[in-house]
């Protein structure tokens, strides 16, 4: 095992630690959510079929809906929540128009553990909280795929815009643990790099690179004269060259060369990470 290696499980062991160490109490919704992802994650097949469920329910409209594909997700699980889950669909089945909103309910909340807010002031809320326990953030733009060059200028629009939000509303701020305030300034926003780009293949990185770029560079002086951190977000494994190459590429141009405020989100656990 090389020392760099060494180096990075050591402190992927210790991030776990501390995360074992201040867990969420059982009583608030955040602990219980918790605990539901948690025991999720234990079986590889309810874990892919809750993930389908939550990823087709904002697009089904009828309670009727939303009952038909939990039966059919879910009923012929064959593993230690069978049980509980068959009992569960036989009372949905029964009340769909009750069962429907509030499974709605649920899975929205849960959702809700990993979306800071609707709305700037949701959003500044939240961020003065984990500020108050000592917490730094990232903030990226949820929305679906781009299709078309007008939504990518429109992303592009509100990822100046939260940039100044942003700035604004943390006037005054500082690091969370009072140090390196120089290398991790306290705006940090996370970009959606396929979201400026409706036509990205990996086949043809220089040609992705070419229309992308001419969309960050704005982004890019912005966070600079405002004194900012850019994140690329590395989402997709199939964009990782792409992003990587184009990474390199801005950052050798003269104009942002020298600048440091700047990073690649990457999945740690990949391998060629």
């Amino acid at each position: 095992m090389t020392s760099l290696q060494s180096e990075i499980e050591q402190r992927g062991s210790r991030i776990f630690e501390l995360v074992d160490q201040h867990p969420e109490s059982l009583f608030s919704k955040a602990g219980f959510y918790q605990r539901m992802m948690a025991l999720s994650m234990r079986d590889e097949q309810f874990k892919g079929q809750l993930f389908r469920f939550v990823d087709v329910l904002p697009s089904l409209r009828r309670s009727s809906d939303i009952v038909e594909h939990l039966e059919e997700y879910f009923t012929d699980m064959r593993d230690g929540f069978t049980p509980f889950i068959h009992t569960g669909v036989r009372l949905a089945r029964m009340v769909p128009w009750i069962s429907g909103p509030v499974l709605r309910w649920n899975v929205s909340g849960m959702a809700r553990q990993f979306i800071a807010g609707k709305n700037p002031n949701d959003l500044m809320k939240a961020l003065r909280k984990r500020r108050a326990q000592k917490i730094g953030f990232t903030v990226d733009l949820l929305g679906e795929a781009v299709v078309s060059e007008a939504e990518t200028d429109e992303y592009a629009a509100r990822c100046l815009d939260l940039l100044e939000t942003l700035a604004r509303d943390t006037r005054g701020w500082s690091d969370p643990l009072g140090k390196n305030s120089e290398l991790f300034p306290v705006v940090n926003v996370s970009v959606k790099i396929s979201a400026l780009y409706s036509q990205m293949n990996p086949a043809d990185p220089a040609g992705a690179i070419a229309h992308l770029a001419p969309k960050l560079r704005p982004i890019l002086r912005r966070a600079r004269e405002l004194g900012a951190f850019i994140n690329f977000d590395m989402e997709s494994y199939a964009h990782k060259n792409t992003t990587l190459e184009l990474f390199k590429t801005i950052f050798n141009e003269k104009e942002f060369k020298d600048w440091s405020h700047a990073g690649i989100v990457i999945q740690a656990y990949l391998r060629d990470s």
